[in-house]
């Protein structure tokens, strides 16, 4: 990949809400770790972007930078997302969904900030780690990060009373009492119609009473060991495990929900700790394994809640692309503050990619019908954004009597 030396004209419409929210000497460290972020091949390090930056920057300043100056990285994060829903053309009226999710990175640092043993669920084991609860809207097919916070427990919390800078003492709170708050705290485009999406973690009273606050309509999975109350038998209980499996055999009905069928059946009732809601029974065919969909609008068909769930998925190919393409768990500090402020970062590197998606032609011209988007894999975004950056250097060399020839050969040999 070609060295970061001055600031590519390609990044000016997207990096110009950070240029008013940090100034000039802090828009210089950002500009390159979120371009290096998006670009670098290989796992993310202080030294390599040292290098890349041809040592115009340190890594003791690109430290400092993460984990003493004074920014706001998740206000940095929240606009940034606004503005490529901007960018995607959302207006008033429009339905856009906020999906809630966590993912999990194992870490063996033994004094970094919020590190405890957690159970790895895609490891099946036992591990120190960090839980990483991230939340991104999803408009047209595409997902936007808007918000990420690192959960720490409570003796990490305990521990963090002993740091000198305020800032880094952690009071502590459950993950889902943290996505209860980021739900109540996030900025939403006036006048849209939010949809909460959440899997069986985040079914709980928190969070479903963050969601009635602000008015907000809700899907969820729910675990098959609550306890559900049909309509009209308030002493009936039932466990969702048993009921839902036999509400399905009775009488779940075929149902195309966005090219492929389901068997749908569905009840209205009470939900231990959330109130009247309705639960759509879903199953493919052929299948032996089902789900149970919960959600607070009891008017809504059973195939226009199981359209919504749906719309979930495209939160764990986000993450599952952040870690493998973005290095979302490279980091390698210490303090809380710099940690939070490298995630915001990468999801930033994330709207980027994006952004330079939107941007190509074939893309503008999708946007102009108000119909779901399929944007190239991210791999293929981070190969444009080189191309982008190898452009910009040999532009520059072009200019240059004394390198020009040189520019022009390179530029026959990379066949850019």
């Amino acid at each position: 990949m070609s060295r970061m030396g001055k600031f590519p004209p390609f990044g000016k419409r997207f990096f110009r809400r950070a240029r008013k929210l940090l100034g000039s000497c802090h828009m210089e460290h950002f500009w390159r770790i979120v371009i290096l972020l998006a670009s670098l091949q290989e796992g993310r390090s202080l030294s390599k972007f040292e290098d890349a930056t041809n040592d115009r920057r340190s890594r003791q300043a690109i430290s400092d930078f993460l984990t003493l100056a004074e920014w706001n990285a998740p206000q940095l994060l929240q606009q940034t997302a606004l503005d490529e829903l901007e960018h995607l053309g959302c207006r008033p009226g429009d339905v856009l969904y906020l999906v809630l999710d966590d993912t999990q990175k194992r870490k063996r640092g033994k004094l970094m900030a919020a590190v405890s043993k957690i159970f790895l669920h895609a490891e099946k084991v036992y591990a120190n780690g960090h839980t990483i609860l991230g939340v991104a809207w999803v408009y047209r097919g595409v997902v936007l990060p808007c918000a990420v916070k690192l959960w720490a427990s409570r003796d990490s919390c305990r521990q963090s009373r002993s740091e000198p800078d305020p800032i880094d003492r952690l009071d502590f709170r459950t993950l889902t009492g943290m996505a209860a708050d980021l739900v109540a705290g996030l900025q939403v485009p006036q006048g849209v119609r939010p949809i909460v999406l959440f899997d069986s973690y985040y079914l709980c009273h928190e969070v479903a009473q963050a969601c009635e606050q602000r008015g907000w309509k809700y899907v969820a999975a729910a675990k098959k060991n609550r306890n559900f109350f049909p309509d009209g038998r308030p002493r009936d209980r039932r466990k969702l495990g048993a009921y839902g499996r036999e509400v399905l055999r009775r009488d779940g009905r075929p149902v195309k929900v966005r090219g492929k069928k389901y068997r749908l059946a569905e009840r209205v009732g009470h939900l231990k700790h959330l109130g009247r809601v309705k639960l759509v029974f879903s199953r493919r065919p052929r299948d032996a394994a089902w789900v149970c969909l919960v959600t607070n609008q009891t008017s809504w068909s059973k195939s226009r809640v199981l359209s919504h769930y749906l719309r979930r998925w495209g939160i764990e190919v986000f993450f599952k692309a952040s870690k493998q393409n973005l290095g979302l768990g490279d980091y390698h500090l210490l303090r809380y503050r710099g940690i939070e402020r490298y995630l915001c970062l990468v999801l930033i590197a994330y709207l980027l990619l994006t952004h330079l998606a939107l941007d190509a032609p074939d893309a503008k011209a999708q946007l102009k019908k108000r119909a779901d988007l399929r944007l190239p894999s991210i791999p293929q975004l981070q190969q444009d954004l080189r191309r982008h950056l190898w452009n910009h250097v040999l532009d520059g060399l072009t200019k240059n009597k004394t390198t020009r020839l040189a520019a022009k050969k390179l530029r026959e040999a990379i066949q850019l």
